[in-house]
């Protein structure tokens, strides 16, 4: 596999370009990022909607397939997320390699990225009514149903207690008051501000490249504006009180679901990089866990179980799907099967076994499109080490390090939506 990088900084954003044979496809994504802000999820939901369903060209679904089919199946999709401390649009083109077509594919297919994004379908000053109110209402039907998914709910209102205060305890999905507010107008004015110098923007192109691309990707992107001079941060920082959290919520689902929250304390570099990653694995990431084999297999208490952990906002999760009356039965284990990470015997027997679940995890970087692209975006936010550097750094993590991290570790929140039927 050939593959190298470079950077182009133009005075407004900047251009990443990894060049990449591995791979039939050439994918355009473009990243604008800036600091969290509560207010704008409700737009964000619907401007990635309505920026990729038409466009002022392309003003029914009739005229987008068509589209779609000239240009061989590519794709156009549009997202909003949060990242610790950050909120993000990622709007992206995927496209087949023009090398297998003909010598104008190129130009046209990056014409079509160009039109959705600055050419949306707008009738006097606001998003075209029909389309609006068709993604609004399906954007309603989906927050309806929330409530009807015990896992999506349960998470919501878990990070909404473990997390309150800082960007994380906020769902992506806005409340049906919140989204009453936003109409065709408000929506189009929120777009403007998309290019007008509020985001920090970051556009990589991925595949096997000519460099003749730059011109293409610099003659869309000659006209906006990005924040180049704040200087952006994952990380979350944020005082919480030592205080328990523990919180009991009732709906009519068959199964409950528990989250057990622990707050991670002054952690180093090299223990929130490598040495969490080997912790989190052992106790509940890979299929012999302690968490699987004492929870779920010893004990018939569960489900599901697993855990999963932050490092812009430091804490370790552990959820598990359970019958409401082994609720306090599985936190007492949850709980001892923490405790039991400070023994090298229990840490010993897993921890090889770990070490090879996460590389191979690894392996998995050089046939993922996706986390090509996220690694240099994360760069221009935070110092990242290459694959095979954080390969070399995990297999250097001792279980001593692994039981030391054990000490850093506080109970913070615990939250149980009760199945009641």
């Amino acid at each position: 596999m050939f593959m190298n990088y470079k950077k182009i900084e133009e005075k407004e954003w900047n251009l990443h370009i990894i060049n990449n044979d591995r791979f039939k496809s050439i994918s355009v994504v473009v990243f604008l990022t800036k600091k969290f802000d509560k207010n704008d999820i409700a737009y964000a939901n619907l401007l990635t909607q309505n920026l990729t369903y038409t466009s002022k060209k392309y003003n029914t679904k009739n005229k987008m397939a068509t589209i779609y089919e000239n240009l061989y199946g590519a794709h156009i999709a549009g997202s909003f997320g949060t990242t610790g401390a950050l909120e993000s649009f990622t709007f992206s083109l995927d496209f087949l390699n023009p090398k297998y077509t003909d010598i104008t594919y190129l130009k046209k297919s990056l014409s079509y990225f160009k039109e959705l994004l600055f050419n949306p379908n707008i009738v006097n000053c606001e998003f075209e009514n029909t389309y609006f109110n068709l993604l609004k209402n399906d954007l309603i039907s989906s927050i309806k149903a929330i409530k009807d998914d015990s896992r999506r709910y349960g998470s919501i209102e878990y990070a909404k207690l473990m997390y309150k205060g800082t960007p994380s305890a906020y769902s992506m999905y806005p409340t049906l008051k919140e989204l009453e507010k936003v109409t065709p107008k408000t929506l189009y004015d929120f777009y403007k501000t998309l290019f007008n110098g509020s985001y920090k923007i970051d556009i990589v192109v991925h595949g096997e490249i000519d460099f003749d691309i730059y011109k293409y990707i610099k003659d869309i992107f000659k006209n906006i504006k990005g924040n180049k001079n704040e200087k952006l941060s994952f990380n979350i920082k944020h005082k919480y009180d030592n205080k328990l959290n523990e919180k009991i919520d009732s709906l009519p689902f068959n199964q409950s679901r528990l989250y057990v929250g622990y707050r991670l304390n002054n952690l180093t570099h090299d223990e929130l990089e490598y040495t969490l990653r080997v912790y989190n694995t052992i106790l509940g990431t890979m299929n012999d866990s302690i968490l699987f084999n004492i929870v779920r297999e010893e004990n018939s208490l569960c489900y599901t179980i697993g855990s999963y952990y932050s490092k812009y906002n430091p804490s370790l999760t552990i959820y598990a799907g359970i019958n409401k009356k082994n609720y306090d039965k599985t936190v007492k284990l949850i709980k001892e099967c923490v405790e039991s990470m400070k023994d090298k015997k229990v840490v010993e027997r897993l921890f090889d076994s770990a070490k090879k679940t996460i590389n191979t995890y690894l392996n998995n970087y050089y046939d993922d499109l996706s986390m090509q692209v996220n690694e240099y975006w994360i760069k221009e936010f935070e110092d990242v080490d290459s694959i095979e550097t954080i390969r070399e750094k995990i297999n250097k993590v001792t279980i001593e390090d692994v039981i030391k991290l054990n000490e850093k570790l506080s109970l913070s929140t615990i939250y149980l939506l009760k199945g009641d039927n």
